[in-house]
């Protein structure tokens, strides 16, 4: 297999500040700078090494400040690696900060013309996908407008759209496929898998876990700057997951008091309560079509779930998320602020979460829910309420699967 991508003991540092340093120039020069000691550095990749094969994607998962980011710098060519070496087979393109090389002034097809230019397109060949950027952007109504005055969404699905229509042979990706509503969002994944379908060699880095595990065929975990483990994608998610739940088991206070939830079940420290408790969740309610308090609902009927959250000091964000499983265990629905591009305002104090979920098309039976609220890079849970909210679902005849969606049959004895 012809390998794209060839990444050997790499490693990048990068110097201390100093605490006591001076803070300003003249502070500088009074203080001697050619006799200051150099500062400590530390290493934020040592001794990487993979390669990435023609048509191969590749993820890489690790808690915040793992290296991810600075790995998919030193691959693009924005940063220089102190140790080791990358090389490429062909010209390396990044989905990194979509927003930069964006000139507020000019229109959104000033700005593609200029970007696809400066991606390696001759201006002949901008001219003739300029047409297919703006519609895979949905931006027809506004293209000739001032980019100033487009929104954070726009500015984003703007350039992503420039970004894909390069025709990249590498292709690095950090963070940016949560673009837009969800159809816009599927727009993108199905860009993504024709660019791998191509042969395309592809690094992905995200913190969504179940779009590794979909679409990424093996996957670097990072920790601390170094590999702790690459294979194929289900084996490093998985062991990624039970190290996450170890540390969060390792977080939660053994002498935690036992919580009773609005049903009546109570919550116990290391059986269905898990968690640091930087962030506490109460008052977590399941709520009918009508807004009331309930553990029971029809198939196909409107779902909403209500959590307060509470800090003990302030924390800029964290992940909320909602789970549905049935009564063999089988997960139906997982779903949490991350993967739908909501980001929770700063904790300090109280802050209240509600899902609004249209239909839920589950078969009738007995469900339990999970609600979590979890720390930004999902290195641990703040609080982890597993299982702990029943509902039964009721309405229409038994089913064997876990789906009930609205269906209709249709019979004729008349051939087509």
């Amino acid at each position: 297999m012809e390998v794209m991508l060839r990444v050997e003991a790499v490693g990048k540092s990068f110097r201390k500040a100093a605490v006591d340093g001076p803070r300003t120039f003249r502070h500088w020069v009074e203080g001697g700078f050619l006799k200051r000691r150099p500062r400590d550095r530390f290493w934020a990749l040592r001794n990487v090494d993979f390669t990435v094969a023609k048509g191969e994607m590749i993820g890489v998962i690790g808690h915040n400040g793992s290296g991810k980011s600075t790995l998919l710098r030193v691959l693009g060519g924005v940063m220089q690696a102190d140790e080791g070496r990358v090389t490429a087979a062909a010209p390396v393109h990044g989905l990194l900060e979509l927003n930069t090389g964006m000139h507020p002034d000019l229109s959104g097809r000033e700005n593609i013309m200029i970007n696809g230019v400066l991606g390696g397109l001759l201006k002949s060949e901008m001219r003739e996908r300029i047409d297919r950027i703006i519609a895979f952007a949905e931006l027809e109504a506004h293209i000739d407008q001032p980019v100033r005055t487009y929104s954070s969404g726009m500015k984003l699905r703007l350039g992503f759209a420039i970004a894909v229509h390069v025709d990249p042979e590498i292709l690095l990706i950090d963070e940016v496929l949560a673009v837009g509503d969800m159809a816009f969002q599927q727009k993108c994944l199905e860009r993504i898998g024709e660019f791998k379908h191509s042969g395309c060699a592809i690094v992905l880095i995200s913190h969504d876990l179940t779009q590794v595990r979909n679409f990424c065929d093996r996957v670097i975990w990072l920790d601390k700057g170094k590999v702790r483990e690459i294979g194929p994608a289900e084996e490093v998610v998985e062991a990624y997951e039970t190290a996450m739940s170890r540390e969060t088991a390792r977080r939660t206070p053994t002498d935690m008091p036992d919580m009773t939830t609005a049903g009546g079940h109570v919550l116990r420290a290391g059986e269905n309560r898990h968690g640091s408790q930087e962030v506490v969740l109460s008052g977590v309610t399941l709520l009918d079509a009508n807004g009331h308090p309930t553990d029971r609902i029809e198939a196909g009927q409107p779902l909403s779930v209500r959590a307060i959250l509470t800090a003990a000091s302030a924390l800029d964000t964290a992940h909320f998320s909602f789970a549905l499983a049935n009564a063999d265990g089988t997960q139906c629905l997982d779903v949490n602020t991350a993967n739908d591009g909501i980001i929770l305002p700063s904790i300090d104090a109280l802050l209240r979460v509600e899902l609004e979920l249209d239909r839920l098309d589950l078969a009738p039976g007995q469900y339990r829910a999970s609600v979590g609220v979890w720390e930004p890079g999902w290195n641990h849970a703040y609080d982890f309420h597993e299982g702990a909210y029943p509902l039964l679902v009721t309405g229409g005849p038994n089913l064997s699967g876990v789906l009930s969606p609205p269906r209709h049959w249709k019979v004729n004895d008349r051939p087509l």
